[in-house]
């Protein structure tokens, strides 16, 4: 799914390596074959997914990639962001790599669960890069500003819940 207001976001991402935390909002429950690792059953909710972006164009250039509709299917994540809508990213910028940190927190927290084992996980032994929301209703800036090396909020869309815009 592309976002109307693509490029205007991306812009507002840093151009910095960092590590990043793709919120995704998924309306209608699917069926997804995810490459290799199978068929997934996604209920419909808000799912975090996360990732590093260590090359050309850091954060702006992957997080970018994520929030737009022209892909090729390469990663885990681009099965699901075709039903599903970026709909906020947060992001730590450095060399160091938090996406397997903040993936085993998810994974130890109850307001999060996995629907997918090994998504986005196929270079690391975590159990999964993606956690659904368990309760639509949670406070999603509250669980996600409470993880170790806390990611600050860039963009987050109002339909979800709007974050004042920090930077790492």
């Amino acid at each position: 799914m592309r976002l109307a207001n693509h490029d205007a976001i991306a812009e507002r991402l840093p151009a910095a390596a960092g590590s990043y935390l793709l919120v995704l909002r998924l309306d209608e429950e699917a069926v997804l074959r995810v490459g290799a690792l199978g068929a997934f059953h996604f209920p419909a909710g808000l799912y975090v997914y996360a990732g590093s972006a260590r090359g050309p164009g850091g954060v702006r250039a992957r997080a970018g990639r994520h929030l737009s509709a022209h892909r090729t299917l390469h990663w885990h994540i681009d099965h699901l962001l075709r039903i599903a809508a970026p709909v906020g990213v947060w992001t730590r910028l450095g060399r160091r790599r938090l996406e397997c940190i903040w993936a085993r927190a998810l994974a130890s927290d109850p307001g999060f669960y996995d629907p997918a084992p090994r998504f986005g996980a196929s270079d690391c032994h975590c159990p999964s890069h993606l956690w659904r929301l368990r309760n639509p209703r949670s406070h999603l800036r509250r669980l996600l500003s409470a993880l170790p090396f806390s990611p600050a909020c860039l963009w987050q869309d109002e339909s979800v819940s709007a974050c004042r815009e920090e930077h790492p």
